[in-house]
């Protein structure tokens, strides 16, 4: 009806090209949606878990950045990557050798009390002079330049921050060395089905320094004095162990024996 009702209006050549337009486009339509990509793509092939909305290549880069099993070591799930190789003694030893440091012979107190106090894991060490390894020790003021050099030639109380910093380094040499003495003979260690000696390997952190520095009233850089001893533990234990603490450092106008600076010292020991 539909196509008699169109020949009573429509020239038949005209008619004949809306016949042949019409037999095409269904030809397409049918031709799509019986291809075989397109009749995968159906609600049911689809995964549950929403997965089908990422890329791909996302996937298959998360599956290959670990490794396939769970007993392969790697550092994100370890943790490797933020710890560095334990210390050792003979590891600190080269250290010691590589930075042309020697440990003088232990000390004894100069007064009524100890060198260090044990609570727990923690040592107290109490201040440590500036004692170089042949006995002698760093005396004098630190003073700002300006100071020294209207002082003159041959007034030798007067100390520059580069004389006040070795003075600091000598500190912390004698702080190890009465540590690893303290912990050679009260320490044990059970390693490897036997007990050893302690050494300064059983240090897990130096968690604060105190530093008082000898200063003219115008010196106001006891943190660059200081810093000779903290230089001194990071580069002998380790920066994780011994570079990374919590620090103090105050002037005074006068130290016992008149030594330019006095460092005192607390350390955690690993669990023994």
């Amino acid at each position: 009806l539909i196509v008699s009702s169109m020949m009573r209006t429509i020239p038949l050549c005209h008619l004949l090209f809306i016949l042949l337009s019409i037999s095409s486009l269904s030809s397409q339509a049918f031709t799509l949606s019986s291809h075989p990509m397109n009749s995968k793509m159906t609600t049911a092939s689809l995964p549950k878990d929403g997965s089908h909305n990422h890329p791909s290549t996302s996937t298959s880069a998360r599956k290959t950045s670990l490794p396939s099993t769970p007993n392969e070591s790697h550092p994100l799930r370890d943790g490797s990557h933020n710890h560095p190789a334990p210390n050792t003694m003979s590891l600190i030893q080269s250290r010691l050798d590589e930075h042309n440091l020697t440990l003088p012979p232990p000390g004894a107190p100069k007064a009524n009390y100890q060198l260090i106090h044990r609570d727990g894991n923690v040592l107290y060490l109490s201040g440590h002079l500036p004692i170089r390894a042949d006995g002698s020790m760093v005396i004098g003021c630190c003073a700002p330049p300006s100071v020294i050099e209207a002082a003159g030639e041959g007034i030798t109380k007067y100390l520059t921050t580069e004389e006040g910093y070795e003075g600091a380094k000598h500190c912390a040499l004698n702080l190890l060395s009465t540590l690893q003495s303290y912990l050679s003979e009260h320490v044990t260690v059970a390693e490897g089905g036997k007990r050893r000696a302690g050494d300064l390997s059983d240090i897990a952190k130096v968690v604060k320094l105190f530093g008082i520095v000898r200063s003219h009233d115008d010196f106001v850089e006891q943190h660059l004095v200081m810093n000779g001893a903290s230089d001194v533990l990071g580069k002998v234990l380790g920066k994780d162990v011994g570079g990374m603490h919590a620090r103090s450092a105050i002037g005074t106008n006068s130290l016992p024996l008149g030594i330019c600076v006095e460092v005192e010292l607390i350390v955690r020991l690993k669990d023994l």
